[in-house]
């Protein structure tokens, strides 16, 4: 992603922060269920992304701060987890799951071995502060492959970005135009190491208690 677009990523949701319109997390930490194929970082990149975090809580120290083991790129929703469906999730996962992966492995055969992912912009938006992954990069690609294949009723991402969401909110920003120059001002650069593809099943939001049923 270059910096004209990360620019114009921050505008979008400038508005929105600036007013406090933001959304807040009332189900931090609660129970949820939902399947999801994910990417984590390195433990190099989990500790920088830690650092990362103590510096902006300490702009914000109300914010909902993503634990380390919880931290995430979604590369899709098998079965959403924020969204009611139509049946049983669970039952749902027992009928597709077996060929979801398939249809994984087969988009993924012709890019084996692992990627790498640059992170070098932080960005509030309305529901979180993200790390925004540069673009484009192969879990974009892989999105495209895996739309057609999977035929899921329901997006499988939310939108085109590959991210990282550090904080969420629990209660209206004490300052939200210094933060918003603060992260702004932010330069860092942080690369992880991609080897493997989770399909987990999340039962606490967001992420912070999951089963890996498939290493890809």
């Amino acid at each position: 992603m270059t910096d004209v677009q990360d620019q114009d990523l921050r505008e979008r949701f400038a508005p929105a922060v600036l007013a406090n319109e933001l959304q807040l997390t009332a189900d931090w930490g609660q129970p949820c269920l939902g399947y999801l194929l994910l990417v984590r970082p390195d433990p190099a990149a989990t500790a920088a992304f830690s650092a990362l975090q103590d510096r902006v809580l300490a702009l914000e120290p109300g914010l909902l701060r993503q634990p380390g083991h919880a931290l995430h790129s979604t590369v899709g929703f098998l079965v959403p987890v924020r969204r009611e469906v139509a049946g049983d999730k669970d039952e749902i996962w027992a009928r597709n799951g077996g060929r979801w992966v398939a249809a994984v492995e087969s988009a993924r055969s012709t890019s084996r071995g692992p990627f790498r992912l640059r992170y070098r912009r932080l960005v509030a938006t309305d529901a979180a502060i993200i790390a925004v992954a540069e673009a484009p990069n192969p879990v974009t690609g892989l999105r495209r492959a895996l739309e057609p294949a999977l035929g899921l009723p329901w997006p499988l991402a939310k939108g085109p970005l590959v991210h990282v969401s550090l904080f969420r909110y629990g209660q209206p920003l004490g300052d939200p135009a210094g933060l918003l120059r603060a992260l702004a001002a932010l330069e860092f650069t942080i690369e992880t190491e991609v080897s493997e593809l989770l399909a987990v099943r999340e039962t606490t939001f967001p992420c912070m208690e999951y089963e890996v049923l498939e290493r890809l």
